[in-house]
């Protein structure tokens, strides 16, 4: 899934290029759009935290529009991992990276099995690496 964004004059450090943070909030803005569909649907608010992330920071980005790309690349049991890709306006990769999201029951304080139909609902975006 692709998903166009443009970078805000707040998303820039002293430098005048976004800054590292900020390169996680544009994955999260893609995961709740991937997301988003199933969650209307069914649940309505997302029960899972997340374990991991990662950001490889390949070429900068400016103010401009950009387009992140996600996909799920691996579904475990209680666990999916999500990648992306940052393109800038000039179609130059600029970052990639992943998330790890654990399904979680808040009331239990602890990690559970992801649901049948949500599992049906990432094998549509499962693109293994």
């Amino acid at each position: 899934m692709e998903v166009k964004l443009e970078v805000r004059y707040a998303d820039l450090d002293t430098l005048g290029h976004v800054n590292n943070a900020i390169y996680l909030t544009y994955f999260e803005q893609a995961r709740v759009h991937l997301l988003d569909e199933y969650y209307q649907k069914t649940r309505g608010n997302f029960d899972f935290v997340i374990a991991h992330a990662e950001v490889d920071y390949l070429h900068p980005i400016f103010l401009e529009e950009i387009i992140v790309k996600v996909w799920v690349s691996r579904i475990g049991n209680t666990s999916f991992t999500l990648s992306y890709e940052i393109y800038n306006q000039k179609g130059t990769l600029c970052a990639r990276g992943h998330t790890v999201q654990v399904v979680y029951d808040a009331q239990a304080g602890t990690k559970k099995p992801i649901p049948d139909d949500f599992r049906d609902y990432l094998e549509r975006y499962l693109k293994e690496e």
